[in-house]
């Protein structure tokens, strides 16, 4: 953004793209659904070092670590680890304690796990042991 504009939140960038999409014809919704498929597929290389597949998904979690408590949603998840997008402020090697419950069951899976990795989007949890099948 140019440094005489105020940066926009999060909340009103996908306001904006909402109102954008929902301007558009059927085949340029579909142009831009397929190009952002795309660019969602992992890198080459990346699954193939994963020990357990991960698996798209849209799961409100709630979490609980030292200093804070939040509420955001997972994207990806395989038995040993799972993606959550949030903005909290957060480090890598901290702990957290999870409750989510699963599409499958009506019982919440509670589960500590210790994050790896933050990118610009969320984090990366290693699972301290692996998840029951969902």
């Amino acid at each position: 953004m140019e440094n005489n504009k105020k940066e926009i939140s999060i909340a009103e960038v996908r306001g904006c793209l909402l109102e954008l999409i929902f301007g558009m014809c059927e085949a340029d919704s579909r142009s831009l659904l397929a190009e952002l498929q795309k660019r969602r597929q992992p890198k080459k290389g990346l699954e193939e070092k994963r020990k357990h597949p991960r698996r798209k998904t849209f799961i409100h979690v709630d979490c609980l670590g030292k200093k804070c408590a939040f509420t955001d949603f997972i994207q990806n998840i395989s038995d040993s680890g799972l993606y959550i997008e949030t903005q909290m402020f957060l480090s890598v090697n901290q702990e957290l304690s999870m409750s989510f419950f699963p599409t499958t069951s009506e019982d919440p899976i509670k589960i500590i796990g210790k994050i790896v990795r933050i990118d610009s989007k969320g984090i990366g949890v290693q699972l301290h042991e692996r998840l029951p099948a969902i």
